[in-house]
C-alpha cells in the first residue's frame, strides 16, 4: 500500500514540476497578440537587412531569429531588435525552462562558438544586445 501511495505522490509531483518548467501558453498568446496589433511582419531576410547593415551581423541575427523563434513560440517576424527579452517578450515564461541551454547548443552548431560558460540570459536586455554579445564572442574566438 505504501509503495502505491509513493508512486501516486511521485506522479503528482512530476505533473506539478512539468507545469512549472513548461511554457505559459496564455502569456505566449498575449505577447503574440500584442505584437500582431502593433507591428507588421517582416521576412527573415528583410528583418536582418533592415536592422543590420553588416553581413556578419546579419548572419548572427538570422541564427538568433530562427533559434529564439523555435524555442519561444513567439512570431519573430514581428519582433524587433530593441525588444527586451524579459520585459517585452516574457522569455522566462513563454519558453521551456532550458531554453538558454538549447539556444547555446544552436549557437555552437550554427556559428561554431561555445557560449555555455559565458552566456547569462539575465544579463542580456534586448535582442540587439544578444546579437552584439554573439558578435563579440565570434570576434574573440577568431582573434
Amino acid at each position: 500500500m505504501w509503495r502505491h501511495w509513493q508512486k501516486v505522490s511521485n506522479y503528482i509531483r512530476s505533473v506539478q514540476t512539468y507545469q512549472d518548467m513548461s511554457p505559459d501558453l496564455s502569456i505566449r498568446n498575449q505577447v503574440n497578440q500584442s505584437l500582431r496589433q502593433q507591428r507588421r511582419p517582416l521576412s527573415i531576410e528583410d528583418w536582418c537587412k533592415e536592422f543590420y547593415q553588416d553581413p556578419h551581423q546579419q548572419n548572427i541575427a538570422r541564427v538568433v531569429y530562427r533559434s529564439l523563434e523555435a524555442h519561444s513560440g513567439i512570431e519573430f517576424n514581428r519582433v524587433r531588435p530593441h525588444d527586451r527579452l524579459i520585459e517585452d517578450l516574457q522569455f522566462p515564461l513563454v519558453c521551456w525552462f532550458d531554453w538558454s541551454t538549447r539556444f547555446g547548443d544552436d549557437i555552437l552548431q550554427q556559428l561554431g562558438i561555445d557560449i555555455s560558460d559565458c552566456f547569462d540570459e539575465t544579463r542580456i536586455q534586448t535582442l540587439a544586445d544578444l546579437v552584439d554579445f554573439l558578435d563579440a564572442c565570434l570576434t574573440d574566438s577568431s582573434a
